[in-house]
């Protein structure tokens, strides 16, 4: 697996400027082709601004399409159906092709032992086992302090509510004293009139 992606990686790709104008159309024209290429299952590149990037496959590809559509006459959707299924045998007449530079051998990789693909299999089971594991214990650690902070707000609020209590209940006795007071005052204004 890490060898076809080192060779993709090594491969040439073209810009969408280049591939157009080595097929002698548009940008807009090729961008309309590679996007009803995807919508039908094709897949091509893309760099690091999600612009895609066309490699010597995609050129035959859109070259293959070309064909199709203007010396066979086929409708886009049709052709870009074709090339994706890859139902299209290449047509004898090859002068209409653009040549770029010659394809990449691409070594054949040595038969994978069954061996291999368990221990692969096995690694990554075991990755997904410390995943959930690491995924429990996180949430397990969430519940816990949602459990704090609920059972802290609660005693927060049974202290405001506490202290709200107690500044009522001295409002009250304050209240009272002061009509206390004031009827002692005025009993005692009374008293020494007299």
């Amino acid at each position: 697996m890490g060898n076809v992606i080192e060779l993709v990686a090594r491969e040439r790709t073209y810009s969408g400027r280049e591939v157009a104008d080595l097929l002698g159309i548009g940008a807009s024209t090729l961008r309309k082709w590679s996007m009803l290429l995807e919508q039908n299952g094709y897949w091509f590149l893309r760099d690091s601004q999600n612009r895609r990037e066309y490699r010597q496959m995609d050129v035959a590809a859109l070259q293959r399409f070309y064909r199709l559509t203007k010396d066979q006459l086929f409708p886009q959707e049709e052709a870009a159906l074709m090339i994706v299924s890859h139902d299209v045998a290449l047509p004898a007449r090859m002068e209409t092709a653009v040549t770029l530079a010659p394809p990449i051998p691409v070594p054949v990789p040595a038969p994978v032992s069954h061996n291999v693909w368990e221990e692969k299999l096995h690694a990554l089971a075991v990755h997904v086992q410390q995943q959930d594991a690491a995924h429990q214990a996180l949430l397990e650690r969430v519940e816990k302090q949602e459990a704090y902070i609920r059972s802290n707000l609660k005693e927060r609020d049974r202290r405001l509510m506490k202290a709200m209590n107690d500044i009522m209940d001295a409002k009250v006795e304050l209240t009272k004293m002061k009509d206390e007071q004031r009827k002692t005052s005025i009993w005692h204004k009374l008293l020494r009139l007299q």
